[in-house]
């Protein structure tokens, strides 16, 4: 993706496969593959490979808002398996995409599956200086080679660590209600956009605290974050939202 990847107009000339050439984006460079995440669930758009998103409830994909912008394009989603080749594939409803005010998220509404939704994170959970996952089935490369090229088959997870907004790398990736993560054993990058980033709870649970918006491909990615989200996550799995 572009260095803001909220700016929708670019999102959209982009889209022909799915941000996967020049400036700040979002896949997991380095990192390692996973062996979990029962939740993550691979996006297309017009049958391209395009981001990554989460389930929140039987019906609700989260993902980044920019994923799923246009209601001509034809999402759809590869759910059920760590590897995108396999697994089923669903079609998101129709006036079925709900966006997030002033951040780049939106819940898309799905046939219901036989998933267990992941369970959101606290605001006591996004801190600086703690260590995040960050999910997506990206690209595994770096400019200048084509993200197309290497995205990756299967779910890969890196962490990443929270640093403050005032930390200059983030000046152009962050919104108000983001949180910025620097590299750690690995980076998001093409692809990984609306991916989630996630903690343990006290109680050991694995818990949603961020949807992934935007990376610089090098050092930094913004991440919108989900625990600012929980109301309106809630309002609109109840049916707020339509």
């Amino acid at each position: 993706m572009l260095s803001k990847m909220r700016v929708y107009g670019v999102i959209c000339a982009l889209i022909a496969f799915f941000l996967a050439t020049a400036g700040p984006a979002s896949a997991i460079q380095g990192g390692t593959v996973s062996k979990h995440g029962p939740w993550a669930v691979r996006v297309y758009i017009d049958g391209e490979p395009s981001c990554t998103g989460t389930v929140v409830a039987p019906e609700w994909v989260i993902t980044a808002g920019h994923c799923v912008r246009y209601d001509n394009w034809d999402v759809t989603f590869r759910v059920g398996s760590l590897d995108r080749r396999h697994g089923k594939v669903v079609r998101r409803v129709e006036n079925g995409t709900v966006f997030a005010p002033g951040a780049d998220v939106a819940l898309v509404r799905v046939p219901r599956l036989d998933i267990e939704p992941i369970e959101r994170g606290t605001g006591t959970s996004v801190k600086v200086g703690r260590s995040v996952r960050s999910y997506g089935w990206g690209a595994t490369c770096a400019p200048p080679k084509n993200e197309a090229s290497c995205q990756s088959n299967v779910l890969k997870q890196a962490q990443v660590r929270i640093v403050a907004h005032a930390d200059r790398r983030c000046d152009l990736l962050v919104g108000t209600g983001d949180f910025c993560a620097q590299r750690g054993s690995g980076l998001p990058a093409g692809g990984d956009s609306g991916g989630p980033a996630t903690v343990f709870d006290k109680t050991g649970k694995e818990v949603l605290v961020g949807v992934l918006s935007a990376s610089d491909r090098t050092d930094v990615a913004s991440f919108a974050d989900a625990t600012r989200l929980r109301s309106w996550i809630k309002w609109v799995i109840r049916g707020g939202g339509h």
